[in-house]
């Protein structure tokens, strides 16, 4: 399981684009990964070959049912000055795009300001690994006359 050598702390939301961006570790090989979970059904992870789990929504019980309905406008992300923001009893997670990448903090309350794992990824990539995780459960149909795009 990734975790950064310090923990980042974060005293407001609202600052993020106070914090050293730049310093956020890059996750050039970031994947989406499904994981079974006892009577939870599948949770999704974000994943790394080289590093294994970074993050993920441990909350998200049966996420195979929900991505069969999932279309790009369902991507979890956020904007620095708006971060996406989720959490449950033991867990926090604020995703927000900024100057090409999306940044994800990894949290261990439901109010964490300190963020064991935190890192960046560019965001074509976060988006195509959205993409090939939607398609695999809900794929795109190519109508008659229209080209598929690759």
């Amino acid at each position: 399981m990734f975790r950064n050598p310090q923990p980042l702390h974060v005293d407001d939301e609202d600052a993020l684009g106070d914090l050293e961006l730049d310093a956020f570790p890059i996750i050039d090989d970031f994947a989406l990964t499904l994981v079974d979970v006892h009577e939870g059904g599948k949770h999704i992870e974000m994943a790394s070959a080289l590093l294994g789990r970074l993050a993920g929504f441990p909350a998200w019980d049966h996420a195979e049912r929900d991505l069969r309905h999932f279309d790009p406008s369902d991507v979890p992300l956020g904007f620095v000055d708006d971060p996406y923001d989720d959490r449950d009893d033991a867990w926090r997670i604020l995703i927000f795009e900024h100057a090409g990448f999306v940044h994800v903090l990894e949290g261990r309350a439901p109010h964490a300001h300190d963020f064991p794992a935190w890192f960046r990824v560019p965001t074509q990539r976060y988006f195509e690994a959205w993409a090939a995780l939607i398609d695999t459960f809900n794929p795109r149909t190519v109508l008659e006359g229209e080209e598929e795009q690759v």
